[in-house]
């Protein structure tokens, strides 16, 4: 099977990462694989060692030019599916179907993403089979999207735990290294800028009590001057570290008692099984996202509403307790382990690349017999 993935943000997000861990996985089962990317972009760095092909595509531009690009690329590669994320995306790609003979598209919902189905997807759907990829059942089901349109599935996020010998090895050695047990690593997206706010009140208002206690603030844009501005403001530069994005996250991460994650979506799902699969306990708001992946209390604890005084409260009472760390880092791998693994995500990317080829999936067959049911009944 030929199959293509395509972005066209620059950025290396969590949605991108996504489409790699597929993309990898299909190539290496055999199939030929391309990724369409923008050039010079930061996806573009991060795809230069993979067993696929990375080529890079300006899809800017008016929408006919645009499609006639996205044509030209794809009927050479001969692509039976690609593999999406926006409705601009899938217009434009639905739209070089027809010119150079058919082909399945498989938009991917972000995670805690809505499902737009408005007049772009619509007209997409009606030019090339259409299947739909969530990133929960969850979120599938409760997306509704019309059965015409085309059939929904789910992959959920999931990452493989660290456990080769070499990486276990370096963790025990970095935990070993570690000497202050009152650091905490923040991941940012580069776009939540208002949830990097809460770490930082929280570590100021524990500093008076906790003078050991420091924050290290990673990702996109997380050296930015409003960052800095905000954290001067409260007086605690000295304890706060504005990393930027980094390379080494892995080791940062191995050098932290907690993880805080500043994201959204996709980052903040990718940020937080990072995070399990490193042993550490998570700190994330109380969106639907994160509850999904933090067992409140037990892999981690989540932080409602906007509440620094809350937070520092519940920080307080793990960092600095070793016991309760421990619990917490051997909960958070498990849970990964067991409920997270990367197996089901490929699984369910195999399954939308087949709907899409076919046009019927097991969900539509299952609707079709309910509404049997209904009428026999």
């Amino acid at each position: 099977m030929r199959i293509a993935f395509l972005t066209t943000f620059p950025d290396w997000t969590g949605s991108a990462r996504a489409f790699a861990m597929a993309a990898r996985a299909f190539a290496t089962a055999g199939d030929d694989v391309r990724f369409l990317v923008p050039p010079d972009s930061r996806v573009q760095e991060h795809l230069a060692q993979e067993p696929f092909v990375v080529e890079a595509l300006d899809a800017g531009g008016w929408w006919l030019s645009r499609a006639l690009r996205l044509s030209r690329v794809l009927s050479h590669h001969r692509s039976d599916v690609v593999f999406l994320h926006t409705s601009a995306e899938h217009l434009a790609v639905a739209l070089s179907s027809p010119l150079r003979g058919r082909r399945g598209i498989v938009r991917r919902i972000p995670s805690g993403d809505r499902a737009e189905t408005g007049w772009r997807t619509r007209l997409a759907c009606r030019l090339a089979r259409t299947a739909f990829l969530f990133a929960s059942e969850q979120e599938a089901r409760e997306a509704l999207v019309p059965a015409k349109l085309g059939p929904s599935l789910s992959a959920t996020p999931g990452l493989e735990p660290v456990n080769d010998a070499s990486a276990v090895e370096n963790t025990e050695t970095a935990e070993q290294a570690t000497t202050d047990p009152y650091h905490i690593i923040c991941i940012y997206d580069g776009v939540s800028r208002g949830r990097t706010a809460l770490p930082v009140r929280t570590v100021a208002l524990m500093a008076p009590r906790h003078p050991e206690i420091r924050l290290s603030i990673v990702g996109p844009g997380s050296d930015a001057e409003e960052i800095r501005m905000h954290v001067a403001a409260l007086d605690v530069l000295p304890r706060v570290d504005l990393l930027g994005e980094r390379d080494d996250l892995r080791q940062l991460m191995r050098r932290a008692t907690l993880g805080w994650v500043a994201c959204r979506g996709d980052d903040a799902a990718f940020a937080i099984l990072d995070l399990m699969a490193e042993g550490l306990p998570v700190v994330a708001p109380d969106d639907a996202v994160c509850e999904r992946y933090v067992a409140d209390g037990i892999t981690g604890m989540i932080v409602r509403g906007e509440d620094a005084a809350l937070a520092a409260g519940i920080l307080a009472g793990v960092l600095g307790n070793a016991n309760q760390i421990a619990a917490m880092s051997q909960a958070a791998r498990g849970r990964l382990a067991r409920e997270f693994p990367m197996t089901p995500m490929l699984e369910g990317f195999d399954a939308a690349a087949a709907a899409a080829r076919s046009g019927v999936s097991r969900l539509q067959t299952q609707r079709g017999r309910d509404d049997g049911a209904v009428d026999s009944a």
